[in-house]
């Protein structure tokens, strides 16, 4: 995948001073940039909806609930920024909620501090930030939904999607490469509003809600390859 611009305007939603250290240590050597806020409560982060930042950082249970919903309600607002959750808790239930809400990835605490600096820097690449127990239960669940569909399929589906048009395929197609709206908008020689709106109309159409599942529906529609090994 291409690489993608560097986040610069961040948003670290976390009530833990240690682990808030820890990211504002990550994300001020990963991406050069002191250009940061914080959060430390879901009342705070609301506060924050109507901003859109290049990359949210978001700890999972907060002093006032969980933030699945908060998550849900940035996303619709700000498809193109990157999501990314960051907690303790690993079980299937929370990581599938918190990527149906829309997160584009996912950092247990639990990893020693290298491996979530190597997470996190995936997303230089355009790629998801997942840590690997997560990134393992995210590969087990697309295979089995594959195998379920091609079991239940009678007939060899044709990767098209009759909802989406041309150029919403093609917008779907760059985002999946992991081009940022900004550089969408500027291969296509169009505006960001018009690409946020497209990416809001894709998403939408196919059900999904992040970058993971955008890449995913790209493959099966022979969008994009797998590169080789």
């Amino acid at each position: 995948m291409p690489a993608t611009a560097l986040p610069q305007h961040i948003l670290i939603v976390e009530d833990q001073p240690d682990a808030l250290q820890l990211m504002q240590d990550m994300v001020e050597r990963l991406f050069s940039t002191r250009n940061h806020l914080t959060a430390r409560d879901l009342a705070q982060a609301q506060g924050h909806l109507g901003t859109c930042y290049d990359l949210v950082l978001c700890d999972l249970r907060l002093p006032d609930g969980l933030s699945i919903d908060w998550l849900g309600k940035y996303r619709l607002q700000h498809p193109s920024t990157w999501l990314v959750i960051s907690t303790l808790y690993d079980d299937d239930d929370l990581v599938f909620a918190c990527l149906r809400a829309g997160a584009d990835g996912y950092l247990l605490k639990t990893d020693p501090p290298a491996v979530l600096h190597d997470t996190l820097q995936r997303l230089v690449r355009g790629e998801p930030p997942m840590s690997p127990t997560i990134a393992r239960k995210v590969m087990l669940h697309f295979r089995q939904h594959d195998h379920r569909a091609n079991t239940h399929s009678v007939t060899p589906q044709a990767h098209t999607s009759p909802q989406l048009s041309p150029r919403e395929m093609e917008v779907l197609g760059l985002i999946a490469q992991g081009l940022s709206a900004k550089m969408v908008a500027a291969e296509l020689n169009t505006s960001r509003y018009t690409v946020n709106d497209q990416i809001k109309s894709i998403y939408r159409k196919l059900g999904i809600g992040n970058r993971s599942e955008a890449t995913a529906e790209a493959l099966r529609m022979g969008l994009i390859q797998i590169p080789p090994r």
